[in-house]
């Protein structure tokens, strides 16, 4: 078995925006999953004066900016709070509970697991100054699947002859390769 080539559309904008048809992917991208639980304390949100409040929401706020701040941070690395749920929310209450989903990615398990720690210390430094609880609880962890140089090297030959440039790039999706990954080399066009 030489190794396995998977061929894959790309589901992100990048080919597309350089003005090219093709690709050679260096690494499918690990992933970290989970959610935070937030525990503010509800209120009245008219009887409740802003000094006094523990806005489990105001808090996610700017923990999603904190997210964001990290992932800018790092070439390469994405990051993403996709969901942000109010558990017995309403027009008049002051939010005394949030859950917040957070998705990092990243060609490097080294720098998904730095943007994680930095992520939740983040959080635990917000929740602390805005006196709410802050929990995460991890729900899916896959890690990176590099690809092999040498058949990188062989597709970029092949697209050479076709007139097509030897552009490389990071898969932030899953896909079948992954399964392979230290078994056998693995590419991606």
């Amino acid at each position: 078995t030489i190794g396995y080539i998977e061929v894959h559309i790309e589901q992100g904008p990048v080919l597309e925006s350089e003005g090219l048809a093709v690709g050679i992917v260096t690494a499918i991208n690990g992933a970290t999953r989970g959610a935070f639980e937030i525990k503010g304390v509800s209120g009245h949100s008219g009887t409740l004066p802003m000094s006094l409040r523990r806005d489990a929401v105001a808090a996610v706020a700017e923990m999603i900016l904190a997210v964001e701040l990290v992932a800018r941070g790092r070439r390469g690395l994405v990051a993403t709070v996709g969901r942000v749920e109010t558990p017995r929310g309403a027009v008049n209450i002051v939010p005394g509970a949030a859950i917040m989903s957070l998705d990092v990615r990243s060609p490097s398990d080294q720098d998904r697991k730095e943007a994680i720690k930095l992520i939740l210390d983040h959080v635990e430094r917000i929740a602390a100054r805005r006196g709410v609880e802050a929990v995460f609880t991890p729900s899916y962890d896959m890690p990176a699947a590099p690809c092999d140089s040498g058949l990188m090297d062989c597709i970029a030959r092949g697209f050479a002859r076709l007139g097509q440039p030897d552009y490389r790039l990071p898969s932030g999706a899953g896909h079948d390769a992954m399964s392979f990954s230290g078994r056998i080399p693995i590419a991606m066009i």
